[in-house]
């Protein structure tokens, strides 16, 4: 029998799919994220979309043909997630960006640094040195997406990668449900508790989803510290391979959704979209968010139980103390 822990996780390893597996899986996660937004608009408005539609996948990936779910959840969650985050660029505040400002470029780059050098002097001597030196990588720019990238660029393993994949699936998921009990109980500043979620919490989709608790502008400081973040693949992913690469091999890993979005805020800064598209994006952007997160529900559990139980735990704790310390650097400098 093999070792579950030796296994790749579904992410890392998709297998091929034709004929009417994937239009069946695409046609459910439609429908999930369908039922997602009827919810959220009926019944839990104050909170963000992304809790009835993780809710829902991860309900409805233990049902008959879950497995279906997952196949294509897999497939297509980054896709509406990136067209989500895309469709905020028009709706940007420009209090948001004003209170973002140079402090807010300073914040990023002191938190990759943190995040990176601590899981390479610090959580190496818990862990085994490329898993510690691959959540570091997830944990200063964009998560999931950089340990992927960073993985055949430093040549480790899937099972070497398991673990760094189940804790920030599972800090960040844990971190949506919580945010709005911050909201609720506490009432922080909504333009500091976005930051911090942007700046704290590693994957883009969950960052985004916790920023949205506080309000759209929380909303907007999230997703605008979160993108810079993501920004910034390509030069961490390049400080960690084992050979120099070029200037246009790291431009070559720059997330190009990140440069639709700041070309729609631009846009909407500038004055030249009005209130209609802006509307509209908005409207569109909800659609888009359901769909990545039922994806994300989805193929959620079967992840995090692939990985290694000590491993993730550790790996939890580090990203939960690094959360701390970028709510720390937001409270001391400020956006």
């Amino acid at each position: 029998m093999a070792d579950p822990e030796s296994e790749p996780i579904p992410e890392l390893t998709l297998p091929a799919q034709r004929g009417a597996i994937p239009l069946l899986g695409g046609v459910g996660i439609a429908a999930l994220g369908a039922a997602a937004l009827l919810v959220h608009l009926r019944y839990l408005p104050s909170l963000s979309i992304a809790i009835p539609a993780l809710l829902l996948g991860a309900v409805a990936v233990s049902l008959p043909g879950g497995a279906v779910l997952r196949r294509s959840g897999q497939r297509t969650y980054g896709f509406w997630l990136q067209a989500g985050a895309v469709l905020l660029g028009p709706s940007i505040d420009p209090a948001a960006v004003s209170a973002m400002g140079l402090q807010g470029l300073a914040l990023v780059g002191l938190k990759i640094a943190l995040a990176y050098l601590g899981a390479r002097f610090v959580l190496r001597r818990f862990l085994p040195p490329v898993t510690a030196r691959l959540l570091g990588i997830g944990n200063s720019v964009c998560g999931v997406s950089a340990i992927l990238l960073a993985k055949s660029r430093i040549g480790a393993s899937d099972g070497e990668a398991t673990a760094a994949v189940g804790a920030i699936l599972s800090v960040g998921t844990i971190a949506v449900f919580l945010a709005p009990l911050v909201a609720l109980s506490w009432h922080p500043a909504p333009y500091i508790a976005g930051a911090i979620c942007g700046l704290g919490l590693d994957n883009t989709a969950e960052a985004i989803a916790s920023g949205a608790a506080f309000g759209p502008v929380g909303l907007q400081m999230a997703t605008m510290f979160k993108l810079t973040r993501n920004a910034l693949l390509g030069v961490v992913v390049a400080l960690s391979g084992r050979e120099t690469r070029s200037l246009r091999e790291i431009a070559r890993d720059f997330p190009p959704f990140v440069a639709f979005y700041a070309v729609l805020a631009a846009l909407r800064l500038a004055g030249i979209l009005g209130p209609g598209p802006v509307a509209w994006s908005s409207t569109f952007s909800q659609v888009a968010f359901a769909l990545a997160f039922v994806g994300v529900g989805a193929m959620l559990r079967q992840e995090i139980s692939g990985g290694r139980v000590r491993d993730i735990l550790l790996s939890s704790g580090y990203l939960v103390v690094t959360l701390a310390l970028s709510a720390g650097l937001v409270l001391l400098v400020g956006p």
